[in-house]
């Protein structure tokens, strides 16, 4: 069986200007539309979202501080799978962030200087913990490959008699429901490195797949 696979996209600026971040909703389905799984980065809908770093003043002094984003972006992963009695293996989800590209200067003034990625971390909130697969905060690696969060998705598990396991399928069934959902990340540029002035730019991409 194939695996579903849904991308979505986030983009940051840097200086005075203001990057969308596209909200991203994408539904990827399986064999029939038993396996689905929805990625959404963002605003629902067509609204755009807007993540900039203003390092202007104080900030571009001689003892510059940490910058906070503009406004923080929400992000969801749902798994969707069927309720069955066979329906007892594990079907891994991981949601991957691309931010190899870098923040890229838009303007001659900064020349072709790019910022990278790893200057840039996050506060996570409404969240659990790691065990459970939600996204906890940390910053990006500058790869096109850094896992950010992983989990088993929806799961049909048995109970038999006194607890134990069933035997030839027979006992409960009970619907195991795990999604990453409603995950909230505030951003932070480092600051602790001297860029010549000018607009950076750059896209980071998140991918989710369930195996």
């Amino acid at each position: 069986m194939r695996a579903p696979a849904v991308a979505g996209a986030a983009a940051l600026a840097l200086a005075c200007a203001a990057a969308p971040a596209r909200a991203v909703i994408t539904i990827v389905t399986d064999t029939g539309s038993t396996y689905g799984l929805v990625l959404r980065v963002g605003s629902p809908g067509t609204t755009v979202d807007t993540v900039a770093f203003s390092v202007t003043g104080p900030n571009a002094g001689l003892t510059p501080t940490a910058v906070t984003g503009s406004q923080p972006i929400t992000v969801w992963v749902t798994p969707v799978r069927p309720i069955t009695a066979s329906n007892t293996t594990a079907r891994p989800v991981t949601l991957r962030v691309d931010s190899s590209s870098g923040l890229v200067c838009q303007w001659s003034g900064c020349g072709s200087i790019t910022i990278p990625f790893s200057k840039v971390s996050w506060t996570a909130s409404g969240n659990d913990n790691a065990a459970s697969g939600d996204i906890q905060s940390g910053s990006f690696d500058g790869t096109a490959n850094q896992t950010i969060a992983s989990y088993n998705a929806n799961a049909s598990f048995c109970t038999g008699l006194l607890g134990l396991p069933c035997v030839l399928g027979v006992g409960t069934w009970t619907y195991q429901s795990r999604q990453l959902s409603s995950t909230t990340l505030q951003f932070t540029y480092a600051n602790d490195t001297v860029y010549p002035g000018g607009t950076y730019m750059g896209t980071v991409r998140f991918t989710a797949s369930m195996e």
